[in-house]
């Protein structure tokens, strides 16, 4: 067999071996073509989040099984799993429910929001033990009651401690700034207990017993830093609080004005420092002291020397700043003035009461506009010492008024006008 012959026996084997090596070589190149095809998880209604995003597929694709991988928290989470992951710690809460109740990330296992509807109250401590989870710090209040008794399950603080079985007068051994809040630094300087002055709802407000108060020392705590102090609008002066004020309230004060210098008053009574003039007030430049009394506003006197006659109204009216007349007043307008006017000095003789009056009829005639009867018949209920009949005390027919022909003067003949019957 010559040379020729086995170079054409021996080229299709090497032809065929060539085409294999290069098709060998080929495959890896497309299925890593293919590996590097992006896959949507989402299709598989397991979102790949947190540390799932960063997890080599074949860590969960175990034999690059794709299809019927479960999707369930413990059957990769737990002890024996063939898929090495965090599994339950051995003090982790007794509970039979899957991860993903209470863990709600998959970046972290902390932060988990865990439901205690299920939780029989007074177990706090089965779990709240500061092992499976938080349990009493080591400055608590010392106490054998249940977690539940003062806190809530949405978080420890606020809390709300039932201080019924509190011995009165211990306070402080929990309240000491450190194991629950103390007694601040600009608390006024005392020994007594706290439930002396606060309740057990709240710190404020509270009552304080100033029986062992020194009179005159007020402001030793009232400063404005460790009580209530004089407000900025507060009249000037160097008396101590309790000479104007009670130790019950603040208001209502009495203010001892014997030093006060008359005619002054409104260097207090200024509508800021102290209760002002309203703007109903009569128009007067006369010192409050002129009228009113150092007790009260009420009653006041008001000197009418200055007053011009005949100008009451401006005051006396309704809405106006004096005494107005009443409802029941007698209609004099349209009984006795019959369009002509007068004013309340007319009757009332008196600047200091209006019971005391002279009645002017104002020449009124009667039976016409004035009418007598208007103010004199009986069962008429206007105000006023006047005598009142019926119109039949004396005929039984034929009267229409008191003043007539053979009845009361004027128009009569009976008695003297506008003095008696």
């Amino acid at each position: 067999m010559n040379i020729a012959r086995i170079a054409r026996l021996v080229r299709p084997v090497i032809v065929g071996v060539m085409a294999t090596a290069a098709l060998v070589q080929a495959l890896p190149l497309a299925a890593q073509q293919r590996s590097q095809t992006p896959y949507d998880h989402l299709r598989t209604r397991f979102p790949l989040t947190g540390a799932h995003a960063v997890t080599p597929c074949e860590s969960c694709h175990i034999g690059g099984q794709m299809t019927g991988t479960p999707t369930q928290c413990d059957y990769c989470h737990r002890a024996g799993s063939r898929i090495a992951v965090t599994v339950k710690p051995a003090r982790h809460v007794q509970t039979p429910e899957p991860c993903d109740v209470c863990h709600r990330s998959a970046a972290t296992w902390t932060g988990a929001r865990f439901s205690h509807v299920a939780v029989t109250p007074g177990t706090c401590f089965s779990c709240h033990n500061g092992s499976m989870a938080s349990g009493k710090p080591s400055g608590h209040v010392a106490t054998t009651a249940s977690c539940d008794s003062c806190h809530r399950t949405s978080a420890w603080v606020p809390a709300g401690f039932n201080h019924l079985t509190v011995t009165p007068g211990t306070c402080a051994s929990c309240h000491n700034g450190s194991t629950a809040t103390g007694k601040p630094a600009n608390h006024m300087v005392t020994t007594a207990s706290c439930d002396q002055c606060h309740r057990t709802t709240a710190w404020l407000p509270a009552s304080f017993n100033h029986a062992g108060v020194t009179p005159g020392t007020c402001a030793n705590c009232h400063n404005g830093s460790t009580a209530a102090g004089k407000p900025a609008k507060h009249l000037v002066t160097t008396a101590a609080c309790d000479q104007c004020h009670r130790t019950t309230a603040w208001l209502p004060a009495t203010f001892n004005h014997a030093s006060v210098t008359p005619g002054t008053c409104a260097s207090c009574h200024n509508g800021s420092t102290a209760t002002g003039k309203p703007a109903n007030h009569l128009v007067t430049t006369a010192a409050c002291d002129q009228c009113h009394r150092t007790v009260a506003w009420l009653p006041a006197s008001f000197n009418h020397a200055s007053v011009t006659p005949g100008t009451c109204a401006t005051c006396h009216r309704t809405g106006g700043s004096g005494l107005a007349k009443p409802g029941n007043h007698i209609p004099y307008e349209s009984q006795l003035l019959a369009g002509t006017t007068l004013g309340c000095d007319a009757c009332h003789k008196s600047t200091t009461t209006f019971t005391i009056e002279t009645m002017n009829h104002n020449s009124t005639p009667g039976n016409g506009a004035g009418w007598c009867k208007g103010c004199h018949l009986s069962g008429m209920t206007y105000l006023g010492s006047m005598q009142k009949k019926s119109l039949t005390h004396e005929k039984s027919t034929g009267v229409t008024d008191c003043s007539q022909s053979g009845c009361h003067r004027p128009l009569g003949t009976r008695g003297s006008t506008y003095k008696s019957w």
